[in-house]
């Protein structure tokens, strides 16, 4: 189980999403056994997981640079007041 972690840590967000989707068709197409069906869901979980985990990273950066970007507009304005 640890390496099929590792190597969804590994994936990007596209390549998990893509992953994710192909689950959940297998999931819904209904001709998979019991045992299958679970094992797949898990899988499934893990992914949505870390695609979770990626898109909250690309926020956190997002926000980090919006914020750079006012401070340095800030800091310009007090050393170029308008007027």
């Amino acid at each position: 189980m640890s390496s099929s972690m590792d190597v969804i840590e590994s994936l990007s967000f596209e390549d998990s999403y893509a992953r994710l989707e192909e689950v959940i068709a297998k999931l819904e197409g209904g001709e998979l056994s019991l045992d299958e069906s679970v094992a797949l869901f898990e899988e499934g979980m893990r992914l949505a997981e870390h695609c979770g985990h990626k898109l909250d990273d690309a926020e956190l950066k997002v926000s980090q640079l919006l914020s750079a970007v006012a401070d340095q507009e800030a800091a310009s304005e007090d050393l170029f007041p308008e007027g």
